[in-house]
């Protein structure tokens, strides 16, 4: 079995659902982006549209130069223990519940698991590797790179 291999098994062993390798080459999705700014569909979030945000989002080499490759990692949302009860007729508050929202907060469960990750890869080739790893944090377009990746694809939304 191959590093890249090991590394899929490990991922998966350590909780994550989802695991693909890609290059971090240009995102083909990168007009989009640019289009969705210029739209100022962003709203209040205006370091998206900063000439930092824009160059790192064009090339994921300018984040990490000496990169060769993205390990892309998912995981599927926690399901509650019950279903959500409804409130009776004239009760507040009432609704829905996201999915993401039950559970401990994935930035948090993603972060410690790419940690654990990182710690055996370098155990297992006895030598530090660079990293930077994001949760929808930073300034990738992750979608872009999970179906280039193979592990999705864009849709609509």
């Amino acid at each position: 079995m191959d590093l890249a291999e090991q590394v899929k098994h490990q991922a998966l062993a350590l909780g994550f659902d989802l695991v693909a390798v890609t290059t971090p080459d240009p995102p083909q999705t990168f007009e989009t982006y640019v289009r969705w700014i210029e739209q100022e569909r962003h709203g209040e979030m205006g370091y998206l549209a900063s000439e930092k945000a824009f160059s790192r989002r064009a090339n994921p080499r300018l984040i990490l130069p000496d990169c060769i490759s993205i390990l892309v990692l998912g995981m599927r949302y926690a399901r509650p223990a019950q279903p959500p009860k409804t409130a009776a007729e004239g009760d507040r508050p009432h609704g829905r519940v996201a999915a993401y929202a039950w559970g401990e907060d994935y930035h948090t469960v993603l972060v410690e698991r790419m940690q654990n990750l990182h710690h055996w890869l370098e155990t297992k080739v006895g030598n530090p590797v660079p990293v930077r790893w994001y949760t929808d944090t930073g300034p990738i377009l992750e979608r872009d790179l999970a179906q280039r990746a193979g592990l999705g694809w864009i849709g609509k939304n």
